[in-house]
């Protein structure tokens, strides 16, 4: 049984934006293991929980945004606190947002292994029932983004409003006038639930004292999570996305049919075969390689989150300033919108399929002598139906679909390749001396939203998705390490002071030098605060040209 419990202080850009968090997990595992009839089998039963809670200095204690005037924004203790502010030129002020989270998770699994002759068989599964009972409200006090828009145009007699070039995003808050706002908060405690199972078989075959091959199948199939009281709502989008329609789980929409409870279709192909070899080619060089896939799963959680803080059961609204109309503070949110205007924020692809990768490497190893070994590999992996992120209701001059407000759209489109070779070069230690050496090329490329640019990039443009193509956030083109180890003379069975209080104080002691040396990885440089891409309902998409 295992328990853990953490407090954390958690420190904002200024004294009052501060907050803090705690948390409690237990974790029981309960294990038998026992042979019968030639089979060993391992069964194990496993129950973790955890709880976690975090707040800011206000909640249930100060309405900070209500005594500042701001109308239409969440009025319940549990999410009291400051606005978000977002600026260009200086850092903006965002407030602790405050969470209460419970998650459970029972696995039952069963492995069984057989040998037979030169075989070693193993097969089991697994089954998964998760639980998680969370509430959050991720933009309760509203969230105003200040350009410089206002305070950067002068009008003129019979010439209308003209750009100075020289308007201030501070100079636009301190009138009050912001270009973007946007909400999001309720519906309360949600409850998500999921069910995952797992099957595999592998065989470890030693086909002669030189030959090794392992190869397996594995089979896993999560459901996307559902809610327990049907409080998930997707958008329904037609193949061009001039039109969508927010769908209840397990209600009908206008363009692709039923939607299950759980909003999202369920993906079944997750079949991973893997294998691999090893070689002894004689008795110096040794050679091995692999091939594998497998499949990405914990977005289902995280998309569950935000279709369940959706209309009708929570409120979103994003309102979009003019030139001629800016967004005041107070009364940004204070006009209902029509009910014709649909104000959800995000949606998901109904077909939505997990990522894969496939990934395979070679490794060629050969003694040199007693103590030196020498190697050189490869690896390389590619990834299939990976997360992008989209915002297909860019116009331009702001919004495409008329009565639809901007919202982003998760789907399986992105791919990626990494090839990486490496050199390397051990001595073993012998007469006190050891070390090693490897160098390693790589190339890594991407266009998903989780891998370029960082967690969350959305598409720069949608019409154009290929330009998202180019060097992932982690590439890194060269990295070089080595290490030396030397055992000091000194003490028992070294060459000098081998007893006494010579061998207490010096005896035993190694030193270790060790070096890295690394190209850098790309930096991607963000546009914040544009104008033009504020006035499309987003902010930052846009990538320096």
């Amino acid at each position: 049984m295992q328990y853990r419990r953490t407090d954390v202080d958690r420190n904002g850009a200024f004294a009052t934006t501060s907050g803090s968090s705690k948390s409690g997990s237990w974790n029981v595992p309960v294990g038998y293991t026992f042979a019968k009839k030639g089979m060993f089998n391992t069964l194990n039963v496993q129950y973790n929980r955890a709880r976690s809670e975090s707040t800011n200095l206000y909640a249930y204690v100060r309405d900070v945004a209500g005594e500042a005037g701001i109308a239409g924004v969440s009025t319940d203790p549990f999410s009291w606190g400051i606005p978000s502010l977002s600026f260009t030129s200086v850092g903006g002020l965002r407030d602790q947002t405050p969470t209460i989270r419970t998650d459970q998770t029972l696995t039952v699994s069963l492995t069984q292994m057989k040998p037979y002759k030169r075989h070693s068989f193993r097969w089991g599964g697994d089954f998964r029932w998760m639980l998680t009972d969370s509430r959050t409200d991720s933009n309760p006090r509203g969230s105003f983004v200040f350009t410089g828009l206002y305070t950067g145009y002068y009008a003129t007699p019979g010439a209308g409003a003209r750009s100075t070039g020289t308007g201030l995003d501070f100079a636009d808050f301190l009138l009050g006038m912001s270009q973007q706002a946007t909400l999001n908060y309720g519906p309360g405690m949600v409850r998500f639930r999921s069910r995952a199972w797992s099957l595999f078989f592998q065989d470890d075959w030693r086909v002669n004292a030189k030959f090794t091959i392992n190869a397996g199948v594995r089979y896993e199939y999560l459901t996307p999570y559902w809610e327990a009281n049907n409080q998930l709502v997707n958008l329904d989008a037609n193949p061009d996305f001039t039109a969508v329609a927010p769908v209840i789980g397990g209600e009908t929409g206008p363009y692709t049919g039923a939607f299950p409870t759980s909003a999202v279709d369920p993906d079944r192909n997750n079949i991973a075969p893997r294998t691999g070899i090893a070689w002894r080619v004689n008795q110096k060089t040794v050679l091995r390689a692999g091939y594998g896939i497998s499949y990405s799963s914990p977005v289902y959680q995280s998309m569950a989150q935000r279709l369940s803080a959706q209309p009708p059961f929570a409120t979103t609204d994003t309102r979009l300033g003019t030139l001629d109309g800016p967004l005041p503070l107070s009364t940004a949110f204070a006009t209902p919108l029509p009910p014709s205007v649909v104000t959800n924020n995000f949606g998901v692809a109904r077909h939505y399929g997990l990522g894969w990768l496939q990934m395979w490497n070679a490794d060629l190893q050969r003694d040199l002598g007693r103590t030196l070994n020498v190697g050189v590999g490869y690896a390389g992996t590619r990834g299939s139906s990976l997360d992008l992120l989209r915002a297909p209701n860019r116009g331009a001059n702001g919004v495409a679909i008329s009565d639809v407000q901007p919202f982003l759209w998760e789907e399986a489109g992105g791919r990626s390749i990494m090839h990486a070779l490496s050199l390397r070069l051990q001595k073993r230690p012998a007469k006190g001396v050891g070390g090693a050496f490897s160098y390693t090329l790589s190339q890594s490329r991407d266009n998903a939203s989780t891998l370029g640019g960082g967690a969350g990039t959305v598409a720069q443009d949608d019409k154009d998705l290929e330009a998202e193509w180019g060097a992932s956030s982690f590439d890194q083109r060269h990295r070089l390490t080595a290490s030396l180890n030397v055992e000091l003379p000194f003490g028992r069975n070294r060459r000098w002071l081998l007893t006494g209080a010579g061998d207490l104080l010096l005896g035993g002691w190694q030193w270790t030098l060790s070096f890295t040396a690394a190209s850098g990885t790309p930096y991607t440089a963000r546009i914040t605060g544009s104008a033009a891409n504020v006035a499309q309902g987003l902010n930052g998409t846009l990538r320096a040209n």
